[in-house]
């Protein structure tokens, strides 16, 4: 499975190459404005590479991970960032970021293994289309973070990245004050063993409760293949009473009809199959919820009872009456 990224991993970018640059950047990774307004969009790990391809050679510095890391405001990527921040020790908040990086990226895999008296927060699994600098991004901010938050001093013993070096190394070492290989054989953060013991200053007990059960519940919904189709069936859930086809949804998204029928068709599916499915996850949640077969009509944006009527036989083999009886029989 190729996986995706959140948006909020690409909005770092858009700050860094400024808006003068901004539409040949969104130009080559393929992006809108709108779609990076949307926290809940993702992008597909080529978009993510591009984005970082472009952003470099728009910027022209090589060691643009590190100029992001320097620049990037507190709470940027979500309730994954908090959640580690709230957290009682070092360790336990980089375990809570292994755990929950699938909600900004799953198209690699991180782990965090200790041996002997070291530790390392390592890739084990690379993206279909790699961003290395990404890496570089990740590393350059946990370091940064763990020792503006760590009660005790950190540090590392040494940072590793499979990839080439961009230009020189200077100012990698000197930023996380360790020695710095490239062409290394893992991409991984080593620590002393010891570290991860280190407590948190920001760490905050009831808060890390409530956002562990929010993280909890966004890791278990976390969709299986997201992407402009999923995009679609959340502007559609917001608009399908005012629903006038494709045009509007398109215009939500930055996007003219042609190419969100395009961007459809490259993910297998079409708008009116995005609709239909749409349509029937919400039909079923709202018979559970005992709406009157006309408000759900009206909500779904159908014309009428009765064409609501034939699309969910067409869809489920029954009447909007027939299942909502079987599932009452059933509870």
């Amino acid at each position: 499975m190729a996986g995706s990224v959140s948006v909020l991993l690409v909005r770092p970018l858009v700050l860094a190459v400024g808006s003068a640059r901004l539409p040949a950047f969104l130009g080559a990774a393929d992006l809108t404005g709108p779609m990076l307004a949307d926290d809940d969009a993702r992008v597909t790990p080529a978009q993510f590479c591009v984005a970082w391809s472009e952003a470099v050679r728009l910027t022209g510095d090589p060691e643009l991970a590190l100029a992001v890391a320097r620049a990037i405001p507190t709470g940027s990527f979500g309730i994954v960032e908090y959640v580690c921040r709230a957290a009682p020790t070092l360790g336990d908040a980089l375990r809570r970021w292994v755990r929950y990086l699938n909600l900004l990226d799953d198209a690699v895999e991180v782990a965090l293994a200790v041996d002997g008296d070291r530790a390392y927060l390592r890739v084990e699994r690379e993206s279909e289309a790699p961003a290395p600098a990404s890496h570089e991004l990740c590393f350059a901010l946990v370091a940064k973070v763990a020792r503006e938050l760590s009660a005790a001093p950190l540090r590392l013993i040494g940072v590793e990245l499979a990839h080439r070096a961009p230009g020189g190394t200077a100012a990698y070492r000197a930023w996380f004050d360790a020695p710095v290989t490239f062409g290394a054989a893992a991409t991984q953060l080593v620590f002393p063993r010891a570290a991860l013991d280190a407590a948190l200053v920001s760490s905050d007990p009831g808060l890390l409760a409530i956002l562990t059960r929010a993280a909890d519940e966004l890791h278990r919904r976390a969709p299986a293949d997201p992407g402009v189709a999923s995009q679609v069936a959340r502007a559609l859930r917001e608009s399908l009473r005012d629903d006038d086809g494709i045009e509007p949804v398109a215009r939500r998204l930055g996007l003219t009809a042609r190419s969100l029928q395009r961007r459809l068709k490259d993910e297998g599916t079409s708008f009116q199959a995005v609709r239909d499915a749409t349509r029937r996850e919400l039909a079923r949640r709202y018979l559970d919820d005992r709406l009157s077969i006309a408000e759900i009509s009206f909500l779904l944006g159908f014309s009428e009872p009765s064409a609501f009527f034939r699309a969910f036989k067409r869809w489920t083999g029954l009447t909007p009456i027939e299942a909502r009886r079987r599932a009452t029989a059933g509870a």
